[in-house]
């Protein structure tokens, strides 16, 4: 190529020469941009936005992982089957359980297992709602209804009292129950307060339900959902709906337990003379 060029780049070549290529230069790296009298570049924004990505990745794995429901379960009776004190509520969400003539609305209890309780029942009958406490202390039975002292209850009267300690027995109560339902499913992880808890469901039959509590008599299986402690495996509450309404009609009642081994002390109250 000759090349014949004039003009103001004319002295860049020789004339009649034949024209070099010009050296090739790698082009220029991409520079991130970041304007006069800003913050951080974009590249520092991006490595920002990673890191934050990154922290809620971590976050998100260092939940409760799924277990074995099976295997939840048999821990969680485990566990709480060893516990000395607990504090027990139990609430009917749906349908009415009726007990010696009154609707149990609630009843929230301390208790010192085995066999000691102290039981607020909230019971309503028509439009009236009262509430009455039980003391079960040394194998005797105390009632104090409103506006009257403590009276002890002896024979058939005592026996039908309900003690919400056997709900925890080791031989009938939930430890010894939970771990023998059928058709038992991993639901997912949930808090209960602050704890995180594996959510278990599973199926019971009548017998196995009617060994909690005597007003608990199922006319049919009950759906249970249990929420187990993930780190020390303690039931902290579960869901029960089957068919022991009255007349065998639905109904849910919710068991929360809380204050593991906490002081507890139940102690005999004393009686009120021709209370």
């Amino acid at each position: 190529m000759t090349c014949s060029t004039t003009g103001p780049f004319a002295s860049s070549f020789e004339r009649g020469t034949t024209a070099r290529p010009l050296p090739l230069t790698p082009a220029p790296k991409a520079r991130c941009h970041k304007p006069a009298g800003c913050g951080a570049d974009t590249c520092d924004v991006k490595a920002l936005g990673a890191i934050v990505l990154a922290s809620f990745a971590i976050a998100a794995c260092g939940g409760l992982q799924p277990v074995d429901p099976v295997q939840a379960l048999r821990d969680g009776g485990a566990s709480t089957a060893k516990l000395k004190t607990v504090t027990a509520s139990l609430k009917f969400t749906k349908g009415t359980v009726s007990f010696e003539g009154y609707a149990l609305v609630s009843a929230t209890a301390a208790l010192r297992l085995p066999a000691d309780s102290d039981t607020i029942y909230k019971i309503r009958q028509g439009d009236v709602q009262i509430s009455l406490q039980i003391v079960i202390a040394g194998g005797r039975v105390y009632l104090h209804p409103p506006f009257s002292g403590f009276t002890e209850l002896t024979g058939a009267e005592a026996s039908a009292v309900p003690n919400l300690a056997k709900l925890l027995d080791p031989a009938t109560g939930l430890p010894a129950v939970l771990p023998l339902g059928r058709d038992v499913k991993y639901v997912g992880a949930e808090k209960v307060g602050d704890v995180d808890c594996h959510k278990v469901s599973a199926v019971y039959g009548t017998s196995q339900i009617q060994g909690l509590l005597p007003p608990l008599t199922s006319a049919g299986d009950v759906d249970a959902t249990i929420w187990i402690g993930g780190s020390d495996h303690l039931i902290r509450k579960a869901v029960l709906s089957g068919k022991f309404g009255d007349n065998g009609t639905d109904s849910v009642v919710e068991v929360d337990l809380s204050g593991f081994n906490g002081g507890v002390v139940i102690a005999s109250p004393a009686v009120t003379p021709g209370a």
